[in-house]
């Protein structure tokens, strides 16, 4: 058990940042502040286009299962001592890692 965080994640969307909040019992919830973030193509914005499996992505990249709650909100239970480390670094290469996937530049 830990004490309750929460975490500012910078670097993934300058015009709406995700937070990351860590309940210190093995819960984290990962928010966004809207999502697709903005520099989603227009066109996407609706069916979310590239980011429809962003949880699937998310969960492999952490290596636990990952609940899409509602449109902005994740959640990862049983986390565990590395996966803030593998969410946050995940979070900040995704838009590098898929660029040219409907990114613009």
């Amino acid at each position: 058990m830990s004490t309750p965080r929460t975490i500012a994640i910078e670097g993934f969307d300058p015009e709406g940042e995700p937070q990351l909040d860590d309940d210190g019992q093995g819960s984290l919830r990962v928010e966004f502040a809207f999502f697709p973030p903005s520099w989603c193509p227009p066109e996407h914005r609706a069916d979310l286009g590239p980011f429809a499996s962003f949880d699937q992505e998310m969960s492999v990249a952490i290596g636990l299962p990952v609940a899409w709650e509602d449109r902005e909100l994740f959640v990862i239970e049983a986390a565990q001592p590395t996966t803030v480390e593998r969410l946050v670094a995940f979070l900040l290469g995704y838009r590098a890692a898929h660029r040219g996937a409907g990114e613009p530049t």
